[in-house]
């Protein structure tokens, strides 16, 4: 049986790594409805109305509340000036109303440099992917694979997205590892199969009971190194509808890491580190982690070998910020006592 879920482990988590998303600059389910003198107007104006509405949910996704007095107001120019590109779906429309669903993909320079440029602190470092196992409470007991609508809301919400993203199994990938009862009681050897098959240190188990009048939700996320749980995260709240108790728990989650990683002022820092590894693939992933952390200005190559390799890292905040920053895009920052400050992969 062992054997089995191996190599289910295997196909299931080349599966889900091809899946990826990994960016928080793409806001989806935007919807848009709009009427007016003719149906071209009545689009014309959607789409405005939803490019400002979605450049808002990024903003408010990528800051803190307490951050956003220095905002200018975000007007249709403006939105239009950060986005790339939209996707419309489920498109309606009539002789004067418009209806549809916005896909929108924003420039991540273009967003950095208009909240520098407000003097506004934001986050756009993603923390580590999630695995969520959404258990609904019903009157003949736990459910959690096979028509479950608080599996389906995780499954719609765009949340791979978020600065903490939260990705469903789809279909049901998953059911050989764990049931709805096993994962309510917090089962830690099968919560850590299933997240070592879907190739994530984290997995969430939220428990949610009523239905679209009125939803409650409690649970924890767990998070596992090296097979032992090393943090256990609460989350509980309600919502009118699961799609609302869905976004609940990410709210939640977002505000909790923005305000772990989140840089208000400060000077900058060098620091010197060891990059070590033991491929080219390794080095490429390092690099690409270093160079593309939100809170390094500069990353300097000064010498390189087949294994290793010395950096000089200019950063703002503090280095356990970085060191969160790092663990979150795959790179460990960490202390050897010959090397000194080291990088390797997680």
């Amino acid at each position: 049986m062992r054997i089995l879920l191996a190599v289910l482990a295997l196909v299931i988590t080349a599966f889900a790594g091809s899946a990826r998303a990994d960016t928080p600059f793409t806001v989806t389910g935007v919807e848009i409805d709009a009427s007016a003198a003719n149906a071209l107007e009545a689009q014309t104006v959607a789409m405005r109305e939803g490019q400002v509405a979605a450049t808002r949910v990024l903003i408010n996704r990528l800051t803190l509340p307490e951050d956003r007095g220095n905002l200018p107001p975000i007007g249709a120019e403006t939105a239009a000036s950060l986005i790339t590109g939209l996707q419309v779906t489920d498109e309606q429309r009539s002789a004067t109303r418009y209806l549809g669903e916005l896909t929108v993909n924003f420039s991540a320079r273009e967003v950095r440099d208009f909240l520098n440029g407000a003097g506004v602190p934001f986050v756009d470092a993603q923390a580590r992917e999630t695995l969520i196992l959404p258990v609904l409470r019903t009157g003949d007991g736990l459910l959690l694979w096979g028509g479950n609508p608080w599996m389906e809301a995780w499954r719609e919400g765009g949340f791979i997205h978020a600065l903490t993203p939260i990705r469903a199994p789809e279909g049901d990938a998953g059911r050989m590892f764990i049931d709805a009862q096993t994962a309510a009681n917090y089962d830690t050897q099968a919560l850590h199969d299933i997240a070592q098959a879907f190739g994530v240190q984290s997995v969430a188990v939220i428990v949610a009971s009523g239905g679209e009048g009125g939803v409650s939700f409690n649970g924890n996320i767990f998070e596992f190194e090296r097979g032992e749980v090393v943090a256990t995260t609460p989350v509980s709240g309600s919502s009118g509808g699961y799609n609302g108790a869905a976004a609940r728990v990410i709210d939640q989650l977002e505000d909790a890491w923005k305000r772990q990683v989140v840089v208000r002022g400060g000077s900058a820092a060098e620091i010197r580190v060891t990059v070590l590894y033991n491929s080219l693939e390794q080095w490429s992933r390092l690099q690409t982690a270093l160079t593309g952390a939100s809170l390094i200005s500069n990353a300097r190559l000064d010498a390189v070998t087949s294994t290793g390799a010395m950096m000089t890292l200019t950063y703002r905040g503090s280095a356990e910020q970085l060191r969160r920053e790092l663990d979150a895009r795959g790179a460990v920052l960490g202390q050897d006592p010959d090397m000194g400050l080291t990088v390797t992969p997680r």
